[in-house]
């Protein structure tokens, strides 16, 4: 019986791992793309009829479709920049010295524990026109005259999903910002403590170009779980009101199941999939580039 080398039983012992990824991973993407090339709906039945690139001809016409772009483009851009500032702070405060740490660590921690789809019915129960806390503490200390409907318009209800993610997301990057400061030899900050640097300059000269390769990973992560949000909007607005909240998943979800439309779904969720590929290429070569220039930097 012939013996299996080194290598061959480790491609055996992927094998499982490979086919699984194959089929709950890499069949559905494609048969995704591959509708998308029809026209395909529920109300017609098992017909299939091909159009090419039809579905994704008819997106540049369709003005729900720009608008829950423009809408996922603006929340990612805001939730992932005050995340990654609050993110700094809070890694800072959580690799200081100081008695109490691990509660300290617990309680910044907390929102990113809770599940996403709790954490948005309890900011719409705080933010209700009402009864909620929101529009009590207002009123009470004489901020307002009358309640706010938050997630009765347009410009409050997108503040406070962006709120309300940012509330707990945040957590999540500064523990990934804590592992990457805790990696900095403390041999760096005591040679630029006696070479005179202060705290403002060790920050900005050493911790935060060490910190770079981490940045660019949170930022990536947080991009890509951004770009998909869903279920933290259906939980507090439902895309509404109108669809001032309606991101491009929801978008695709409603067109695909609701409407049936799935054909039209498919080039929506394929688009989804390229532009989310395209990000992730960028940032992995920013990764990739920092790491490189850190490596050299250390020789």
């Amino acid at each position: 019986m012939k013996t299996l080398s080194r290598k061959q039983f480790g491609y055996l012992c992927l094998t499982p791992t490979i086919l699984i990824f194959a089929i709950f991973g890499v069949y559905p993407v494609l048969r995704t793309i591959l509708i998308s090339m029809f026209r395909f709906r529920l109300q017609t039945g098992p017909t299939k009829t091909f159009i090419g690139l039809e579905n994704y001809i008819r997106m540049f016409s369709d003005t729900r479709f720009f608008g829950a772009l423009l809408f996922t483009l603006g929340f990612t851009i805001l939730t992932v920049g005050c995340e990654v500032v609050l993110g700094l702070l809070f890694a800072q405060m959580m690799n200081l010295p100081i008695k109490g740490q691990g509660v300290l660590r617990v309680v910044v921690l907390i929102p990113w524990a809770i599940p996403t789809m709790v954490s948005g019915f309890m900011w719409k129960f705080m933010v209700h026109d009402q009864y909620g806390v929101f529009n009590q503490i207002l009123m009470s200390t004489g901020l307002l005259d009358s309640f706010i409907p938050w997630l009765s318009q347009d410009g409050t209800a997108r503040f406070i999903l962006i709120l309300s993610d940012i509330w707990k997301t945040a957590p999540y990057v500064s523990l990934l910002i804590l592992a990457g400061l805790q990696t900095i030899p403390a041999s760096l900050m005591e040679a630029a403590e006696i070479d005179g640097a202060n705290a403002l300059k060790r920050y900005f000269l050493i911790t935060l170009p060490l910190l770079k390769p981490v940045l660019a990973t949170a930022i990536l992560f947080r991009i890509i779980s951004s770009f998909k949000v869903y279920t933290v909007i259906v939980a507090l607005t439902n895309g509404g009101p109108g669809y001032a909240t309606e991101s491009l998943t929801m978008y695709t979800m409603r067109t695909y199941f609701d409407a049936g439309n799935y054909g039209y779904g498919s080039a929506l969720a394929t688009f989804t999939l390229l532009l989310t590929c395209v990000i992730a290429l960028f940032f992995t070569d920013v990764i990739k580039n920092k790491i490189d220039a850190g490596r050299r930097g250390t020789r």
